[in-house]
């Protein structure tokens, strides 16, 4: 990206100047997303820093960027490509099509605590966190993140706890792929540490069980919980095999069973009862769990009460 794409993405500003290089898709206090396009005729394809920010960015065409005291790197979409604040680089053509990409930028807090387990020096340089230019992005976080990317740009209201937690999982992948491709390995957890981050897991199922029907954001778990909201996440998804979002998702579709079975229900009004902001976020999640959509299920269960036969289950 250019320095006038990183500079507006740290200021979380939509607005772009010229042939409008970027755009911004989602942003709050702790992340910014947003898409870069820029043709290999444009005056700044060229042009170095320094970024605005601390991004880890997802090529979609390739191109190759030489950061300042770097060797060359072909950055192409099995590569993400990370830089600190004030980073200074080239970009050379190599795509007919330029450069096109997508960037997450991140408080420079969160990305100090995703360093901190495989490197715990990066508290000695804060203020460049990032060791390394690029890192192998597997088809996992790839897919990840432009699950993340579409929601952002296409949604009607963003699920915030989606987006957060999302971004965050991306960047934890990220930054664990570039210190394991360079063999750094993250410490072992000790005895108390692996209580402490089981007692936290369970701290957050017993707030999601209390609380599924409000609108939580990452934000408000973390603040409940006393701890950080890339910690919780990292801990979370270790202790019980889910992202908050997708746990609070199945607590708040099977809560939502009996109503939705009931024909004498509004589809929308239990979606808003069980903390959607809309039916249509509703129906994807109920999809998602049951494999049929809210209506669908609703009339295999009237047919079931009215024959006694039994709905098939899905997987």
């Amino acid at each position: 990206m250019t320095r006038c794409v990183a500079r507006r993405a740290e200021r979380g500003h939509a607005s772009v100047e010229g042939a409008g290089l970027d755009r911004l898709l989602y942003a709050s206090a702790r992340v910014r997303i947003g898409s870069f396009r820029c043709p290999v005729w444009h005056p700044r394809f060229h042009d170095t820093g320094p970024v605005g920010g601390h991004l880890v960015v997802f090529p979609r065409t390739s191109v190759v960027i030489t950061q300042a005291g770097s060797e060359p790197v072909v950055a192409d979409p099995n590569t993400a490509m990370l830089y600190n604040r004030a980073q200074d680089y080239r970009r050379d053509r190599l795509h007919a099509w330029g450069d096109r990409c997508e960037f997450f930028a991140f408080d420079p807090a969160l990305v100090v605590e995703a360093i901190r387990a495989a490197d715990p020096t990066v508290e000695d340089r804060a203020d460049r966190p990032f060791r390394f230019g690029h890192a192998p992005a597997d088809a996992r976080v790839y897919l990840l993140q432009r699950a993340v990317v579409e929601h952002a740009a296409h949604a009607e209201s963003p699920d915030t706890l989606f987006v957060e937690e999302t971004a965050l999982e991306v960047l934890q992948a990220i930054v664990a792929a570039a210190h394991r491709v360079r063999g750094v390995r993250p410490a072992r957890r000790r005895v108390d540490t692996a209580k402490a981050h089981r007692d936290l897991a369970e701290g957050a199922r017993s707030l999601l069980a209390e609380r599924w029907t409000e609108a939580l954001t990452l934000e408000d778990i973390a603040d409940a919980l006393h701890t950080s909201p890339y910690h919780l996440c990292r801990v979370f998804r270790r202790e019980t095999g889910a992202t908050i979002h997708a746990y609070l998702d199945q607590l708040r579709v099977r809560a939502s069973l009996e109503r939705v079975a009931d024909p004498a229900s509004d589809l929308t009004d239990v979606a808003l009862r069980c903390g959607y902001s809309s039916h249509s976020h509703f129906t994807r999640a109920f999809g998602r769990a049951f494999g049929v959509t809210p209506s669908g299920f609703r009339r295999e269960a009237t047919a079931r009460a009215q024959t006694g036969t039994n709905v098939k289950a899905r997987g």
